[in-house]
């Protein structure tokens, strides 16, 4: 009797877990997804070119990085295809299920939950870094942590790959924190030390 009923307390513990699990794994999936397909042309140009070519153009590391841009009003080059969150959810459904599978642990809703918010999230974000409109999250130190740590992305574009959990940028080794001017530019404001 005890056993039947904290089965479902033990099923929701496992879909906690595995919401946690799909989490980490999407900071990863995140980092592959941006450098392989935002800034390479080897697997989908079109996507390539919509990100590295359009929306990094329109929006640099620079003040236009959150600036209304007069050839992108609606912001239309700052968000995914309305496609992506379906997209991304049936990409991994198998594999979310297959583990499921593989370990018998109840993980399905928690795997797909943290897919689809962490993809939420992202867009989200996202939008807010490059629209500003003084939003309550906009005032937060993690949110304006992200949107440096995403402006440093913009002029270094194969740095700072994550925009929602960096965890991948500080295991993967691609983070940046800084501008990396050198300290003597900052001293020395005469001819050559500008042209460095």
């Amino acid at each position: 009797m005890y056993r039947e009923r904290s089965r479902p307390l033990d099923s929701f513990v496992w879909q906690i877990a595995a919401f946690a699990g799909w989490f980490i794994y999407g900071s990863f999936f995140e980092w592959a997804f941006h450098k392989h397909l935002f800034h390479s042309p080897r697997i989908i140009r079109a996507t390539f070119e919509a990100h590295a070519m359009v929306h990094h153009q329109l929006y640099k590391g620079d003040t236009s990085y959150d600036e209304p841009s007069p050839s992108d009003p609606n912001g239309r080059h700052i968000m995914m295809d309305w496609f992506a969150l379906p997209l991304f959810l049936a990409f991994h459904f198998p594999i979310i299920w297959g583990v499921q599978w593989l370990t018998g642990i109840p993980s399905v809703w928690g795997g797909l939950t943290a897919i689809g918010l962490y993809y939420v999230g992202y867009e989200t974000l996202h939008y807010f870094m490059h629209v500003p409109r003084n939003r309550w999250i906009e005032r937060t130190r993690v949110f304006r942590f992200l949107k440096e740590h995403h402006r440093l992305h913009h002029r270094y574009q194969q740095r700072n790959l994550n925009v929602l959990f960096p965890l991948a940028d500080l295991v993967l080794r691609t983070l940046r924190t800084t501008e990396g001017r050198p300290p003597r530019a900052a001293a020395a404001p005469n001819a050559s030390a500008v042209g460095e």
